[in-house]
Order: C-alpha cells, then sequence, then structure tokens
C-alpha cells in the first residue's frame, strides 16, 4: 500500500485505533440520543412562535444603499509602535443594478508607550467611517439603508478608550488624506449622534453573528410553575431549555419567506436581552436561592436579570447623558429586532430596525435580494467583499513605508533608525 493510501487513523498503534473507534461509537451514541432529545423540544416549540409572511413587493423600485467596513485582524507592532488600517465602502442599487459606489480609508499609529488598546481604538475608527459611508448614501438620495452589524455593536468598547487622545489619517470618497485628532470621549459622542440621525433615517442593519438565547428565556417564564415545583428545579430547568442560540433554533423552524419579531414573545422589543441573560443565568441563581433558603419565584429572578443587563450597559457606557436621553430608551422600546428566512438551504438572517419605519417595505428587499449561500443580503455579501482586507495586508503596508524611508532618507540612516525597532529584520539593501 502506497504512503498516500494510509489513512490517519491507520498511522495509529493498533490498540489506539480500536479505542478510538470506540470512542465514535459511544459519541455518535450520545450524539443520537441528544438529536432526538432536541426534535422532541422543537416540536414542542413551534406552537409557541409566530411566523409571519412576508408580503410580496416590487422591491426593484427602491434605492438602497449598503455599506460595511474591514481591517485587518491585529495591528502590525514595528517602527516604534503599531500601525492599524482600516476602509469603509457604500453601494448604491436600483433595484438589483448597481449605480454608485464609494470607499473610504484610515490609518493609526500609536506608540509603544502609549496608553490604551489600540484595537479598541481601531474598531471604533472604524465605526466611525462607517458611519460617514452611510451618511453619504443617505446624502445621495437613498430609500433605505443596510449596514453590517447591530447599530449599537459599538458600544462594548466605549469604556476602554473613555479617556485616550489619538490622531489618525484618513481619506476621503475623494482620495483626498487628513490628519485628525480626538479623544475617546469625542469619538463616541459622534458615534452615537450618527447612530441616531441613521434610526431617524430608513435603515436596517444586518447581525451576522449573534448568540442570543432568548428563546430559552421565554420557555423558561412559560414553564416556571413545574421548575419552581419540581425536587431539582436545577435540573429541571436543563430539560426545558433547548440550549440552542435563538438563530439556529429559528433556522430550523421558521419557513422561508417568513419573518419572526421579538417583540411577538415579550412585551418590550428589547426584553430579548433580559430573557437572553435569564436563560444562562437561571440554574446558577437557583441554585444559590435555593442554598441560602430563599424562594426562586420567576419575578425575582427576571428582575436579578435586568438589573444585571442595565448594570452591563451602564459599566459599558460612559456617557450619562447620552445613556439616558438615547441608549437605553432606544435599545428597550425603539429597536426591534427580529429574523427573516430567505431560503431553505440558508440559515435565518438577524436584523435590527427602528419600530417607526415600514418594516413591510424593506423586507421584500431583504428576502428577494438575497445570497443563497449565506441567507444575508446579496449586496451587503458583495460590499463585505470588496472591503474584505487580507489578514496580512498591514504587514505589507509597513514594509512599503520601510522600503519608502530607505528610498528617501538613505539606507544608513534607515538602517540606524530601524535596527532596534525591527530586530527581527534581516537588512539586506547593502
Amino acid at each position: 500500500m502506497s504512503e498516500e493510501e494510509v489513512s490517519e487513523w491507520q498511522r495509529l498503534p493498533a490498540p489506539l485505533q480500536h479505542q478510538f473507534y470506540d470512542h465514535a461509537r459511544r459519541e455518535a451514541q450520545r450524539r443520537i440520543r441528544i438529536l432526538r432529545e432536541l426534535n422532541g423540544k422543537l416540536r414542542g416549540l413551534r406552537g409557541l412562535l409566530r411566523f409571519r409572511v412576508v408580503d410580496e413587493g416590487d422591491w426593484r423600485d427602491l434605492k438602497v444603499g449598503v455599506v460595511d467596513g474591514s481591517s485587518p485582524p491585529a495591528p502590525d507592532v514595528r517602527l516604534g509602535g503599531s500601525y492599524a488600517l482600516f476602509c469603509s465602502s457604500f453601494k448604491i442599487f436600483q433595484g438589483d443594478e448597481l449605480i454608485d459606489e464609494g470607499y473610504r480609508s484610515g490609518m493609526l499609529f500609536r506608540g509603544n508607550t502609549e496608553r490604551f488598546s489600540s484595537r479598541a481604538i481601531l474598531r471604533l475608527l472604524m465605526t466611525r467611517l462607517e458611519r460617514l459611508s452611510a451618511l453619504e448614501c443617505l446624502e445621495r438620495g437613498v430609500d433605505w439603508l443596510i449596514i453590517d452589524g447591530s447599530f449599537f455593536g459599538f458600544r462594548y468598547r466605549c469604556r476602554r478608550v473613555e479617556e485616550a487622545e489619538f490622531t489618525w489619517y484618513e481619506a476621503d470618497e475623494g482620495g483626498e488624506v487628513m490628519e485628525l485628532s480626538s479623544t475617546g470621549e469625542e469619538l463616541i459622542r459622534e458615534l452615537f449622534r450618527d447612530t441616531e440621525r441613521l434610526l431617524d433615517a430608513n435603515a436596517v442593519a444586518i447581525v451576522k453573528r449573534v448568540r442570543t438565547a432568548a428563546i430559552d428565556g421565554f420557555l423558561l417564564s412559560r414553564r416556571w410553575s413545574g421548575i419552581e415545583g419540581a425536587s431539582n428545579p436545577a435540573e429541571r430547568i436543563r430539560e426545558v431549555r433547548i440550549g440552542l442560540p435563538d438563530k439556529m433554533i429559528l433556522s430550523m423552524l421558521m419557513p422561508t419567506g417568513h419573518y419572526f419579531l421579538y417583540s411577538d414573545l415579550f412585551q418590550y422589543p428589547g426584553s430579548f436581552y433580559i430573557y437572553s441573560v435569564l436563560s444562562g443565568i437561571a440554574e446558577e441563581w437557583v441554585r444559590e436561592r435555593l442554598r441560602k433558603g430563599q424562594g426562586i419565584e420567576f419575578e425575582d429572578l427576571l428582575a436579578f436579570s435586568k438589573a444585571r443587563v442595565e448594570h452591563r450597559e451602564r459599566r459599558e457606557n460612559i456617557l450619562d447623558d447620552l445613556f439616558q436621553s438615547i441608549y437605553i430608551d432606544t435599545i428597550f422600546n425603539k429597536l426591534e429586532r427580529g429574523y427573516f428566512r430567505a431560503y431553505e438551504s440558508a440559515p435565518a438572517c438577524c436584523f435590527e430596525i427602528n419600530r417607526d419605519k415600514p418594516l413591510d417595505e424593506i423586507l421584500p428587499y431583504l428576502i428577494g435580494f438575497n445570497n443563497m449561500d449565506t441567507g444575508h443580503p446579496f449586496p451587503l455579501d458583495l460590499v463585505d467583499m470588496d472591503v474584505g482586507m487580507p489578514i496580512w495586508f498591514t504587514r505589507e503596508f509597513v514594509e512599503e513605508v520601510e522600503a519608502q524611508v530607505i528610498k528617501e532618507a538613505g539606507a544608513e540612516l534607515a538602517e540606524r533608525y530601524f535596527q532596534y525597532m525591527n530586530p527581527q529584520k534581516k537588512w539586506g539593501y547593502r
């Protein structure tokens, strides 16, 4: 038998091969048991969820702007500090026809001795560039905007840069480069203001990476009386919970051409934040209460979960006036979150929208002009591919900076400067 025909399994000693075959067989049986339990839970859940039909609409008359941004995953640490790059792009479609597009880019340099995370600053600067591209679409008269990521997804980076001061370079759509400076607080205020402007317009956010488990929280609320009366309440909680994120549950249950809204489950649109936290802490909360000899009424668990969510949001948000006037009221009462499903082969897609905006107008577009592979609106995937920066691009950018320094300043001066900044690099220009 040739080397190529030997499987990796066959390379192991025979006793290990037999042991791992046994592991695989036992694990397969466990998976089958779990899948059967899951199937039973999903059948019971189906009747509790409301799926609405997306009405057919002539979405080809809509003029839609789509915005996304990107930055390589890690800064390049050289030349006495870290270089980080970021960009954004917009595309405008008339129906399914691309009629306009634009690009912006930026560069952040942070010295080795400077405080604060360059990564946190970078993500906020990238969001700022995305907001500028979105506002430019509005100036060009789009009917709707589609943005990538939750409207307030940037909030978890605010606390890290509260007191930072930084300078960066930015190129607008025309390619003109500007040097800009800001404090962390000024940048965050700008992001809140621009996000509020988007919410006042016709805008929908597509949330790709979402781990919300509010449906499990909803199930616990429905069946709490049985949990409360069980001999082992914590174990009963595990039996009630499905144990999957909402996106996965809805991808398995929701028919194509339909959508789902959290406001159909809960009194307030933003309650899904609370019920998602509730589903995650319920077991630990019950055990702790019983250990102390306290009751486990659902209203107490709900109040505890709400307090935890509000504490988390206040801890992350540094601007008390904006927090009170815009943020908390918006996420709990004004932002609708839901899912739609365009294809049988694609997962459900999560979205956010201002409750006052005509969702029925944009849903036919989101489903009708959709990527069969991802389930996302096709224009969003297109702009995502355009702005996606290669993982090693920042390294090549810094190498270009080095090369131009050598060319302009001369090899001797460059070597004297760089040899301590980049001890890992072998200089070969002599």
